[in-house]
């Protein structure tokens, strides 16, 4: 498949398989019955011991491979999930993982880079079978060190990220988190790519599929996580990437009302333009066309889709079917049933009723991911040619109107004018572009439109550490997903035993002090929605470097847009409006260049651009690498400068635009100021007259009075 980079598919697998090494302390069978009579269903997990007596760290069970909701196939497939009550009889062994949902696998070659070959290396265990019958959930829960059960448990549910169309949530262990935050982690595969939302925008298919797997997974822990120990009554949702834009629908969404109580959105929003699909029966179309499906009626189209194998629909080149690297052919839709309505609308509309506490960040370089792999940058940095063929392509393809304006507008905003022509901070530059536009802006908009309205807390944080194994070239800084290894504490796991505890991760002990910060934020905030209560940060906990979290208050966003920076070797709490000239550059300037409009809709209308209805055919190299990055960059052209046409043109519309508007501005002000003076004048008459008439005889003559009114009106 042809999206984004596969290394940030699925972020960061370093937090991948935590094997604990510690010895065993007691031999309690980790056995669960979901149900009251003798004859329920039972689980039996496994126990995971991690025994330090100087920590606060606890035993874990985990049961794996949990069903549901029904097999999704057959007549199934393309159709709303249904949620699969424990039907089995006697116990059932959940010691390994379910299948992970069908997807495109992807392999590397040598050209590769080192850190992508990492990654995907980590991943290929968790993706060894793929089957359609891929609706599982796995839960990890604490229990007290004498072997006793811990009961009403908060409960977190992470959502996998992997830009709609790959990953699985059995790569992310939640054992550490669970130990550590005595909260019950719950991870679940929910369908990708095509089989998750494939969309005619009919009844024949829907669409959002994927989303409705996710409804169901929290349907399943609302019924039945309190045989576990959990509270269902505290639920906090977390993702990251696509994750996160999924935490953001799911609050939007009246079918998930009432199922969780909080919600942590990680790198990602409902409202960026890699979150929504806006033509779906186009990709539906162009998809059946590719597998030799007859297209010209949805329910025959539909229905030959079905026939296909699995395989066959989970290899389709997407590169054809989508129509730009900054959108997905196959991902949520508005369906008036899960999405009623566009998220931008649905944002301020929905939100302000919901009880729910929203945290939101960002990484510093989120949009690393755009310029990965592009031809013109690397460890030199970007030319000045390279950097507006990319802007250029970057404009083309997300906007539909006044592109050269925008584009200048935008090669303005992003070149560092105190040293123009170095090649490195043009680089950063490019990055901190695709990162403003794709993951802060929409993120920000976000809590600014909800923050007011909405009854919960909200917060928002900035991450810009880079731990000493960091997941791409050394100048990237904190790319994509980069802070999912020390919430779900994989740095903390390598102090549990003398082995490598993970495949090409060496974290330091400043690295495991991040971690516990972290974990300890987010398991405050997903059991009172406050980051900051009921657990302190603590001095030392496993590690010996100095925690600089602690006495640090998290500020909440809807006080006076403060948030959190996780920098190195230090965390602030005093910082407020994060990139705030970007976010106004985006959200203010650049609508006013594309589409200028008088009305007075809140500013979160004018965040989203359109992709094109038509397919274009994307460009690429002639030359290509072996490796491309997942979604690969159209090779940009050398185009230079504007030509001087085309320059003069835009600085002559803009210059006549400008003075037209000053004219009519100044035109307005003439006009009120002649009113005002012929008002006064009026005044000062009828007042002359009542004075003359009082002076005369003590009584105003009534007629001069009544002529002075009736002239003034």
């Amino acid at each position: 498949m042809s999206h984004l980079p596969d290394k940030l598919s699925l972020p960061f697998v370093v937090l991948l398989s935590i094997v604990c090494t510690a010895p065993m302390v007691h031999t309690r069978e980790p056995v669960v019955r979901i149900g009251g009579g003798e004859d329920s269903p039972t689980l039996r997990g496994t126990l995971v011991n991690l025994d330090n007596s100087d920590t606060e760290l606890v035993p874990v069970e985990k049961y794996l491979g949990i069903p549901y909701a029904e097999p999704p196939t057959g007549m199934y497939r393309f159709k709303q999930a249904k949620l699969q009550a424990p039907n089995w009889t006697g116990a059932r062994n959940a010691t390994s993982f379910g299948p992970a949902c069908m997807q495109a696998v992807r392999k590397t070659t040598m050209t590769t880079p080192s850190w992508t070959r990492q990654q995907v290396a980590s991943m290929q265990p968790y993706l060894q079978t793929l089957n359609e019958d891929c609706l599982f959930l796995n839960i990890y829960r604490p229990i007290n060190k004498d072997g006793s059960e811990m009961r009403n448990r908060t409960v977190m549910v992470f959502i996998h990220g992997g830009w709609w169309s790959t990953g699985t949530g059995s790569m992310y262990n939640g054992t550490m988190l669970a130990s550590y935050g005595k909260v019950i982690v719950v991870t679940f595969n929910y369908r990708l790519g095509i089989f998750g939302f494939l969309s005619t925008e009919d009844s024949n298919a829907q669409g959002n599929y994927g989303l409705s797997d996710q409804i169901k997974a929290l349907e399943w822990v609302n019924s039945y996580i309190s045989f576990f120990g959990g509270n269902p009554h505290n639920i906090v949702i977390f993702g990251s990437g696509t994750g996160a834009a999924s935490v953001h629908l799911l609050m939007l969404s009246p079918k998930a009302r009432n199922k969780f109580r909080r919600g942590i959105s990680m790198s990602g929003s409902a409202l960026a333009t890699w979150a929504m699909s806006r033509n779906g029966r186009v990709y539906a179309t162009a998809a059946a066309k590719q597998v030799g499906c007859d297209n010209s009626d949805t329910k025959t189209m539909v229905d030959c889709l079905r026939g296909k194998s699995a395989d066959v629909l989970a290899n389709i080149s997407t590169s054809i079917v989508e129509p730009s690297r900054y959108y997905f052919a196959f991902a949520p839709v508005v369906d008036y049933l899960i999405i009623p309505n566009d998220p931008t609308r649905l944002t301020t509309k929905n939100m302000s009723n919901l009880p729910h506490d929203y945290m939101v960040g960002v990484t510093e370089s989120d949009g690393f991911m755009y310029v990965d792999g592009v031809k013109g940058v690397g460890d030199d940095g970007i030319n000045k040619d390279d950097f507006e063929g990319l802007v250029d392509n970057f404009v083309q393809q997300v906007f539909q109107s006044r592109q050269p304006e925008i584009k200048d507008a935008v090669t303005f905003s992003y070149t560092d004018w105190s040293d123009r022509n170095n090649d490195i901070k043009r680089r950063k530059s490019t990055v901190a572009l695709f990162t403003d536009y794709f993951f802060v802006q929409p993120a920000v908009t976000t809590l600014n439109a909800i923050a007011p309205v909405l009854k919960g807390n909200t917060y928002f944080y900035a991450f810009l550490y880079r731990g000493e194994v960091g997941f791409g070239p050394d100048w990237a800084a904190a790319v994509h997903g980069e802070e999912l290894p020390f919430i779900f504490g994989a740095p903390v796991g390598t102090q549990l035993g003398k082995g490598a505890l993970y495949s090409f991760s060496n974290f330091t002990n400043q690295d495991n002090m991040y971690s516990v910060a972290l974990m300890t934020y987010w398991t405050n905030f997903a059991k009172t929605g406050n980051p900051n209560l009921p657990e302190g940060q603590s001095q030392s906990f496993m590690h010996q470097a100095m925690n600089v979290f602690k006495d640090k208050t998290w500020p909440p966003y809807n006080g006076d847009f403060g948030y959190l920076y996780v920098g190195k070797n230090a965390a602030k709490t005093d910082r407020k409006y994060y990139r705030a000239a970007k976010v106004a550059f985006w959200v203010d300037w650049v609508p006013h260049i594309a589409e200028p409009r008088n009305d007075t809709d809140i500013r979160v209308n004018h965040v989203i651009a359109y992709p094109p209805m038509k397919c274009p055919v994307v460009p690429t190299s002639a030359t290509e690498a072996a490796w491309t990055p997942k979604y690969p960059m159209p090779e940009i052209v050398n185009v230079g400068p504007p030509k001087p046409q085309e320059s003069n043109s835009s600085r002559l519309s803009f210059t006549i635009s400008i003075g037209i508007v000053l004219f009519v501005v100044n035109l307005i002000v003439f006009s009120m100021w002649l009113k005002w003076k012929k008002k006064m004048k009026k005044e000062e008459k009828a007042s002359k007259a009542l004075t003359s008439a009082t002076e005369a005889n003590g009584q105003p003559r009534l007629q001069e009075i009544e002529e002075a009114v009736v002239e003034e009106r």
